[in-house]
């Protein structure tokens, strides 16, 4: 799905380095006291050093991708259902991390807010009590349930979702009060910019493969199981 036209999508230097400057300031962590924590050996997810995107699995992964997505679009959401499975698998093995990279350049096109909401919720549900491989499930449950976009969404659409999805239950509560995890148009600026250095323009799905410094076709079915297989 491409960015819409009339939509500025450039973005280079001072605009990017400004937007992880808002990034730092406005913080993109949720502190949780008293939460469960997982075994520490499993794949976790943290932020990226930009603070842009969220890490699922080990860092040192033998595989590590980053998949530039969008809330509202579609073929995002065949990737996941296609393919959110043995995603999971992998990040489960140790053998993958991902990075994902979230876009909102279609809320310039809706007007409704609701990939910046998502957005949000993805950064909220950033806690170490969550593993890759449930984060990975929230991700597949969000896209799964793109239909909201088109009704009248609210927080608490999402907090079900996370319910349904087995997060924690203080990630739950912050996801339901709609809690501010990040600067969402920070977060667009950082990876409209990483986006077009990779792929020249803006849009999604992009899968990045960092390694080879080259997006996958992720038009051949047998894409991921072939990467996977040769590392």
């Amino acid at each position: 799905m491409r960015a819409p036209e009339g939509v500025t999508m450039g973005w280079r230097g001072l605009l990017a380095a400004a937007a992880v400057a808002a990034l730092l300031l406005s913080g993109c962590t949720t502190t949780i006291t008293g939460a469960a924590r997982p075994d520490l050996r499993g794949p976790g997810v943290e932020l990226t050093p930009d603070g842009a995107g969220i890490i699922l699995g080990f860092t040192d992964a033998a595989v590590q991708l980053e998949l530039f997505t969008e809330p509202q679009c579609h073929r995002c959401a065949y990737l996941q259902s296609e393919y959110g499975d043995e995603i999971k698998s992998h990040l489960d093995s140790g053998r993958l991390a991902l990075t994902y990279r979230p876009m909102m350049f279609l809320d310039d096109v809706t007007g409704s807010g609701y990939s910046a909401t998502v957005t949000n919720a993805l950064f909220l549900a950033v806690d170490p009590a969550v593993s890759a491989g449930g984060y990975q499930g929230f991700v597949q449950q969000l896209w799964a349930h793109q239909d909201l976009s088109q009704l009248r969404f609210s927080d608490g659409d999402f907090a079900a979702i996370a319910t349904r999805s087995g997060l924690p239950a203080p990630v739950v509560q912050s996801i339901g009060q709609g809690t501010d995890a990040v600067d969402t148009a920070a977060v667009a600026d950082v990876n409209a910019a990483l986006l077009e250095e990779v792929y020249g323009e803006v849009a999604t799905p992009v899968v990045y493969d960092p390694a080879s410094r080259e997006t996958l076709d992720i038009d051949d079915p047998r894409w991921l199981a072939d990467l996977m297989r040769s590392a």
